[in-house]
């Protein structure tokens, strides 16, 4: 009898404070572990499946060369750590990954998301100096993070002058309703889906030539050295040129598929829309944007930021421009 209770107590969960036990929650993309490609794996691309801005991959994907690679949930990290040949990421991501492979190349940015700080006029916020003390929701070490430290600094602020307040990706407007936060700062489609609840209410704060998301796409040195991977990465990168194109002439066309592989509503991606374009290829202000950024995920890894010179050897024109070539 009382080896059975034992037997009991030991196997059963034990509900404390009223709550049930529960499974533990999922590890992000970003923090999973990441286990190497094998030799023959097929081509493999990295995304993160829940943004907007990786939507040519998914059209290219499904396209006729679609069978030439695969895509899965991730980013430049996996491309950093050998779990995939190439990646789709902003830069933020490309700069605190190179301490892991100096390798990975940047062959070209795919998208600008153009960011905007949604805040509220009864927050007492009239400019972008009324953000000082006060609480913004925005996803730590991230672009969006980083955008709102460059807008800040346009105005004499500092990171430390506001109040970081987290939250769910989909859940950071409801944030700002409900009174959890006064300003967010991310992508869409979140940030619009932040100004529609707002209404009046809100105020917007947008220099995109501060900095903008410079959505690209990356490999790695050991790719594109290699005959047979680089020639799959320049058809994988010409498949996604094409796809791009025919996305900005019929958009709608392709909100169902992106509404299916982002889980965003079609509607919402509707009405953020226009906050993305599609430079595809490296913009003149590129080394510009992303030496001030370094200083900035610089401090946050806790070592000495990389000089101009040294992040403009982390671009390789190449690739793209033998897929631009292509017939």
């Amino acid at each position: 009898m009382w080896r059975l209770f034992l037997l009991l107590v030991v196997s059963t969960p034990i509900a404390l404070t009223g709550q049930t036990a529960q499974a533990p929650a999922p590890v992000p993309a970003a923090q999973a572990p990441v286990t190497p490609l094998a030799p023959d794996a097929m081509f493999t691309v990295s995304v993160a499946m829940a943004v907007v801005e990786a939507a040519p991959i998914h059209i290219a994907d499904q396209g006729p060369s679609g069978a030439g690679f695969r895509v899965i949930d991730g980013g430049v990290r996996n491309v950093a750590l050998k779990g995939a040949h190439a990646a789709g990421n902003a830069t933020t991501q490309m700069l605190r990954v190179l301490g892991d492979n100096p390798n990975v190349r940047l062959l070209f940015t795919l998208v600008n998301g153009n960011y905007r700080i949604v805040a509220k006029r009864s927050a007492g916020i009239k400019s972008l100096a009324d953000l000082k003390g006060k609480r913004v929701v925005v996803p730590a070490n991230t672009s969006a993070n980083y955008f709102l430290v460059a807008m800040l600094r346009t105005a004499g602020l500092q990171e430390s002058d506001v109040t970081l307040v987290t939250a769910p990706n989909t859940a950071m407007a409801a944030a700002l309703v409900k009174g959890d936060a006064d300003a967010i700062s991310m992508w869409e489609p979140e940030s619009e889906n932040a100004a529609r609840a707002l209404g009046s209410d809100a105020i917007f704060f947008q220099d995109n030539s501060v900095y903008r998301e410079l959505y690209s796409v990356y490999s790695t040195t050991d790719v594109i050295n290699d005959p047979r991977r680089r020639k799959e990465l320049v058809e994988f990168v010409r498949a996604t040129l094409v796809a791009a194109a025919e996305l900005q002439k019929d958009p709608k066309r392709y909100f169902p598929l992106i509404s299916e592989k982002t889980k965003h509503p079609q509607d919402q991606i509707a009405r953020s829309w226009e906050h993305h374009g599609f430079p595809l290829g490296v913009a003149p202000d590129l080394l510009n944007l992303i030496t001030e950024e370094e200083k900035w995920v610089a401090a946050k890894q806790n070592r000495t930021p990389r000089s101009r010179a040294e992040l403009a050897g982390f671009i390789d024109t190449t690739i793209l421009k033998e897929a631009q070539a292509l017939k």
